[in-house]
Formats: C-alpha cells, sequence, structure tokens
C-alpha cells in the first residue's frame, strides 16, 4: 500500500472532486473582456462579442426551457390501445412548429452542457438563474463573484465549439474574420 495525504483517505466523492479541483487549477488561464465585449485568454481573441450574446441566448432559452420542465404523475393521457400512435403532422401551424424547434434547440444545448465539468454546469445555473431574475440571487459558497465571473466565461469558451459543432450558432462574423487575416487554431483567432 502506498503512502496517501490525509485528505486522500476520506470519502471517495470529495477526493474525485479535491483531484478535480487540482487539475482545472493548472489548466486555468486568465480570461479578459475588452472594452469592445470580445473574451481574450492571454491577448488573444477566443471569442467575439457577437458569439457572446449567441451563446448567452442559447442558454437563456435553455434555462427558460429546463425550467418549465414538471415530472409527469398522474394517469397517461392517453388510452393503452393508442400509445404508440400520434397526429399528423397536417394540421401543424407555424406556433406548433417553432415550438418543436425551440424544444430541439434546448435539448441540443442541454447535451452539451452535460459535457461540461460540475463546476462549469454550476456557473452557467447560476448565471442564467441570476439573469432571469434580475439580481444577484443565488451564489455559490465556494466561489466568490469574480471567479464565479471567471468560471462562467471558461464554460461559454468551453460550449464555443460544442454549439459550433451542433449547428446551433451562427458563424458569419468569424467567417468575416478568417476573409481579412485571421486563421482559428484551438477555438482562438491569431492574426496571421
Amino acid at each position: 500500500m502506498t503512502w496517501q495525504r490525509r485528505w486522500e483517505r476520506l470519502d471517495p466523492c470529495l477526493v474525485a472532486m479535491a483531484r478535480e479541483q487540482q487539475r482545472l487549477k493548472q489548466q486555468r488561464t486568465e480570461l479578459t473582456e475588452d472594452p469592445f465585449g470580445a473574451i481574450r485568454e492571454k491577448g488573444i481573441v477566443v471569442m467575439t462579442q457577437e458569439d457572446s450574446e449567441q451563446i448567452e441566448g442559447l442558454l437563456m432559452d435553455w434555462y427558460r426551457w429546463a425550467n418549465a420542465y414538471r415530472p409527469h404523475l398522474g394517469a397517461p393521457r392517453v388510452s393503452a390501445y393508442g400509445r404508440g400512435m400520434s397526429d399528423t403532422d397536417s394540421f401543424t401551424d407555424g406556433e406548433e412548429a417553432d415550438t418543436r424547434i425551440f424544444n430541439a434547440q434546448c435539448k441540443a444545448v442541454d447535451v452539451c452542457l452535460d459535457e461540461l465539468t460540475w463546476q462549469a454546469r454550476a456557473a452557467v445555473g447560476i448565471h442564467t438563474a441570476n439573469k432571469a431574475c434580475g439580481n444577484a440571487i443565488y451564489k455559490n459558497p465556494r466561489l466568490s463573484p469574480q471567479q464565479q465571473h471567471q468560471e462562467y466565461q471558461r464554460a461559454k469558451l468551453d460550449l464555443l465549439p460544442m454549439l459550433v459543432k451542433r449547428g446551433l450558432m451562427r458563424v458569419s462574423e468569424r467567417n468575416m474574420l478568417h476573409e481579412r487575416g485571421f486563421r482559428f487554431k484551438v477555438d482562438a483567432l491569431v492574426p496571421k
């Protein structure tokens, strides 16, 4: 048996959380926001203002969708012989089609959020809840407000390639920057 630190002999869940914290501290770098709203990491633009606003819009839609969820309790709405059947789409109107698109979009954002670390998911949840209610009511007792904001910015940065890959974000400004002489390197914009 190897020698372990005292904290490594505690509850396995706490040990896993502590190890993940250590790993994240080694990976973290300082994110700064310039006056025009672009997010920079070590002086390199990694997210434009338009990207940030699109992600915030998607996250707010996801928050409203997630809060509207209520578990099904009680008897089923459909009798047993009609369970597998569905009505045809011939009578759908524009509002119902928009609702289906909204639900599909929010489910895709939910899948992307599930791929983040628990700290990033908590930061996104706290920020969207505070933005939805209009005040800073919710907070993380483990982080200061500045650390909370840094973690939220890091989560948005991690979400950017996932959302682009799923086709949830418009990339018009990125294409425009590419035409102006910027190239993409590991989700960062670097001048040629």
